[in-house]
């Protein structure tokens, strides 16, 4: 199906939006920067701006949304690896944008109703419930887990990560293990495999 150009220009749009800010907020910092000046870097009416962000607190979402995490996702046999590989995912992508940036995202989430892991990455219960299911298909998770549920613990304990780095006065940029141990704390005892 092809995309019409009026959906191609939206896009285009959007990302030159988002490329403005991004550049804006790196130069000035989130705090200084306003939705005017953020529309005239887009080169794009003020109004235009707020047609595709109402909000300040929308276009930190968009910036710290991942796009490209389906394709950064472990998919091989080994689910316990999967799942380090992307707790460290997670602490990387958190390390990446200033903490005023993800104060406001982590706000704009809650007033959403939404995680914030599943609001900035919206594929992740599916990828996680996935994940579970293939390992149960493999024998390597017993087999009356229920996937759903363990996958929205696993979402959850994601999502504490996430808060607790953005909100420590000084992370611990290189540690992600406590975030590890927890997930598998949880499925330790339904593995039928080493952890």
């Amino acid at each position: 199906m092809s995309t019409s150009l009026r959906e191609k220009k939206k896009r285009r749009t959007r990302a030159d939006i988002l490329a403005a800010a991004a550049d804006f907020i790196e130069r000035k910092g989130y705090r200084n920067a306003n939705m005017r000046d953020i529309a005239a870097a887009a080169d794009v009416a003020y109004q235009t701006l707020y047609n595709y962000f109402p909000s300040k607190a929308r276009i930190a979402l968009a910036l710290l949304a991942r796009d490209d995490a389906t394709d950064q996702r472990a998919t091989d046999a080994d689910f316990v690896a999967a799942l380090r590989a992307l707790a460290r995912s997670i602490a990387a992508w958190v390390d990446q944008a200033e903490r005023e940036l993800w104060l406001e995202a982590l706000a704009e989430s809650i007033r959403d109703g939404r995680s914030a892991v599943c609001c900035l990455d919206p594929g992740i219960g599916e990828y996680l419930r996935d994940l579970l299911a293939s390992a149960q298909q493999r024998g390597h998770l017993d087999a009356y887990v229920d996937t759903r549920e363990m996958a929205a613990v696993i979402e959850s304990i994601l999502n504490s990560s996430v808060l607790d780095r953005v909100m420590a006065d000084d992370p611990d940029r290189e540690d992600h293990s406590a975030t590890v141990a927890r997930i598998e704390l949880v499925l330790k005892p339904y593995l039928r495999i080493a952890p």
